[in-house]
C-alpha cells in the first residue's frame, strides 16, 4: 500500500479536508465516506481499512471476470452503444447486483418518506455489512470500484438522489445503481432526471454534473446532517449542514435541508422580538405571505415546525 493510500485509510475527515483539491480528488471514496460516518458517535469505531480492503477484493474479483464479459460485448457491440466504456461501467453494476448481491433496502423502496434513525442506511459501511443500501450509499460503492479500475467515474446528484456518472470529456454515461433488475442495468439520460425530479435550469449549477472531491465530501456531510435532523439532534444537524454548504455551496437540496436546523439555531440565539429570531426573519422577507402560508411555532422539544413542506427524502 502506497504512502498516500495508507494515509487516507487512517485519516480523519478534517485531515482529508486539509488536502489540496487535487489530492482530495484522488482520495478513495470509501475512505472519505467512512471518515464522515465515523464522526457520528454510534459509528466512531468503524474500521476504515476493513471496508477499503473489502472493496479492493471485490474490485479484483471483477477485474478477473471482465475479460470474459468483454467477449460478449465484442460479439454484439451495437446493443451497447458501440462503446466499451458504457459496457464496462454497466457490467460493474450487474456484477454488484448478481455476484456480490447488492440490493436496495427493500422495506424502504416504495416509501414516500423515510426516517433515517440508522445512519448506516446512508453510508457505505451499512451497504457493505448488509448488502442493502440506498441511493446515498450504492453509487459510492460503484464509483469507488470504477476508480480502482482506472475509469473516470464520479458521483452526481439530482436533488437528494445520488448516482454514478462516467465522464471522460468525450462521452457521459449515467449509471442508476439503485436499479438492480437481474440481467440489466439502468443508464438514464439527464433528461430523465430533469423530468422526474422537476429540475429547473438553475439547478444545473449543482445537479447533473460530476462532483469534485470537495463537493463529494460536502454531499457526504449533508447525509450525516440528514441523519441528525431525523433523530432531532438539531445542534449537530445545524453544524453538519453548515459544513456541507461550505464544501458544496451550489447544492440546492442541502440548502433546503439546512433551513429547519438554521431556524432552530436562531430560536436558541435570540428571543422573540429580536432581529435574528425566526419570527423576525419571516417578517422581514415575507411579511405579507407569512400569515397565510407559514406558521412558525416552537414545540416543547424546541423544534421549529413549518406547515409548508420543505424536505424531500433520500430515495
Amino acid at each position: 500500500m502506497g504512502r498516500a493510500r495508507s494515509f487516507e485509510r487512517t485519516a480523519t475527515l478534517w485531515q482529508l479536508l486539509a488536502l489540496s483539491d487535487d489530492e482530495l480528488e484522488r482520495t478513495d471514496l470509501v475512505a472519505l465516506n467512512v471518515a464522515v460516518a465515523k464522526e457520528i458517535p454510534s459509528l466512531k469505531d468503524l474500521d476504515t481499512e476493513r471496508y477499503c480492503q473489502i472493496v479492493d477484493d471485490w474490485t479484483e474479483q471483477f477485474r478477473r471476470e471482465l475479460p470474459g464479459r468483454e467477449r460478449n460485448f465484442h460479439a454484439t457491440p451495437e446493443k451497447l452503444k458501440n462503446d466499451i466504456r458504457f459496457f464496462r461501467v454497466g457490467m460493474l453494476q450487474m456484477f454488484l447486483n448478481k455476484v456480490i448481491g447488492i440490493r436496495y433496502i427493500e422495506e424502504q423502496r416504495n416509501l414516500k418518506a423515510v426516517h433515517y434513525d440508522n445512519p448506516s442506511d446512508l453510508f457505505i459501511n451499512g451497504l457493505i455489512d448488509t448488502k442493502q443500501g440506498t441511493c446515498a450509499s450504492m453509487p459510492v460503492l460503484h464509483a469507488a470500484m470504477c476508480r480502482r479500475m482506472g475509469w473516470p467515474v464520479s458521483l452526481a446528484s439530482a436533488k437528494s438522489h445520488l448516482f454514478s456518472r462516467f465522464d471522460d470529456g468525450e462521452v457521459v454515461h449515467n449509471i442508476e445503481v439503485t436499479s438492480t433488475m437481474p440481467g440489466s442495468f439502468g443508464s438514464p439520460p439527464d433528461s430523465h432526471f430533469i423530468e422526474t425530479s422537476k429540475l429547473p435550469p438553475k439547478a444545473r449549477k449543482g445537479d447533473l454534473r460530476k462532483l469534485t472531491g470537495r463537493e463529494t465530501a460536502g454531499a457526504f456531510v449533508g447525509l450525516r446532517a440528514r441523519h441528525y435532523r431525523d433523530v432531532k439532534d438539531m445542534e449537530r444537524a445545524d453544524i453538519s449542514y453548515s459544513l456541507s454548504r461550505v464544501l458544496f455551496p451550489t447544492h440546492r437540496h442541502t440548502y433546503i435541508g439546512a433551513m429547519n436546523p438554521m431556524l432552530w439555531r436562531g430560536s436558541q440565539l435570540f428571543d422573540r422580538g429580536e432581529v435574528g429570531h425566526p419570527d423576525s426573519l419571516f417578517e422581514v422577507f415575507a411579511p405579507r405571505i407569512l400569515p397565510q402560508t407559514f406558521r412558525v411555532s416552537m414545540r416543547p422539544s424546541d423544534e421549529i415546525e413549518l406547515t409548508e413542506p420543505m424536505f424531500q427524502n433520500v430515495t
